[in-house]
């Protein structure tokens, strides 16, 4: 079904051949197309966890890259990277969470296939893109919980994308992930694995004009402590971004994100959910 509504959306996008320029009375021109996955990010929102309200401050570094295949003909990558995203939020819940490295590597092929090579070779047609999810060295540093922290060090995700588009304005992913994370409290440091144990969810839409982008992220499943225990954890993020000006070229978006999380927040592992809405502004970000 969400295959099917992601569809139904794409379809409804304009013509890939629009026109991303406008002009003056003048003649001049100037850029009306945005690409929602480039640019230096600067934001601020208001905040609201658990019913408390804060200031957040958000940045971070975004590069979209579409390239094709060197391996095969007919093939292409559509590669989306997020570097250095750092959100921070006062308020009576402080706290601060910083991503090194998040990217969604997915590759699209005109006709997918299997080769099965046992006893006679014979190809078989495979409705799937494929893709890698990959994120480094995100924290989560909660000032009201004390000096602790969370670290997950690594995380990927091999996951298949059936709508199978050839842009990078949309994609539906999902598939298997295994992740590693610290948890540092006062009493000491423990590990965690979740050894593809986890079923990752990375989706998203944007108009090809780029002023419209939603990008839905899952994450469900089992982690386990080295000194035997086991956790199930659940979590959700939304986020809506529409560009409602440019400020020389630089877009200015509202953003509305929601986050809902079950047995994985900060070192007590709670219940959370979080609601933010303000303004972003990325400059370089022009299509």
């Amino acid at each position: 079904m969400v295959a099917l509504a992601l569809a139904l959306l794409l379809s409804t996008l304009p013509d890939p051949a629009m026109s991303c320029q406008g002009r003056t009375d003048s003649g001049e021109t100037f850029p009306t197309c945005f690409d929602p996955g480039t640019g230096w990010v600067l934001g601020t929102a208001l905040h609201m966890q658990d019913g408390d309200p804060a200031l957040l401050l958000r940045t971070g570094l975004l590069v979209r890259v579409e390239r094709s295949s060197g391996s095969k003909a007919e093939s292409r990558w559509f590669d989306s990277h997020r570097l250095l995203v750092t959100e921070a939020w006062g308020g009576a819940r402080k706290g601060l969470t910083f991503t090194g490295y998040e990217g969604l590597l997915r590759r699209h092929v005109d006709e997918g296939n299997i080769l099965v090579s046992i006893g006679r070779p014979r190809r078989i047609p495979f409705p799937f893109d494929v893709a890698l999810a990959l994120r480094a060295a995100h924290l989560e540093r909660r000032v009201w919980e004390g000096s602790g922290w969370t670290l997950e060090t690594g995380r990927v995700g091999l996951l298949l994308d059936p709508v199978r588009t050839n842009t990078e304005w949309g994609w539906l992913a999902v598939g298997p992930a295994a992740s590693h994370a610290l948890r540092h409290g006062r009493d000491g440091t423990t590990h965690e694995l979740s050894p593809f144990t986890s079923l990752l969810l990375d989706t998203g839409w944007e108009t090809r004009d780029g002023r419209w982008a939603l990008r839905v992220t899952g994450l469900a499943g089992w982690s386990f402590d080295f000194d035997g225990g086991s956790h199930f954890r659940v979590r959700g993020d939304v986020a809506v971004e529409h560009v409602l000006l440019a400020v020389n070229d630089a877009p200015v978006s509202l953003r509305l994100a929601a986050t809902g999380v079950r047995g994985d927040a900060g070192l007590g592992r709670r219940d959370e959910a979080m609601l933010s809405a303000g303004l972003t502004v990325r400059p370089f970000g022009e299509r």
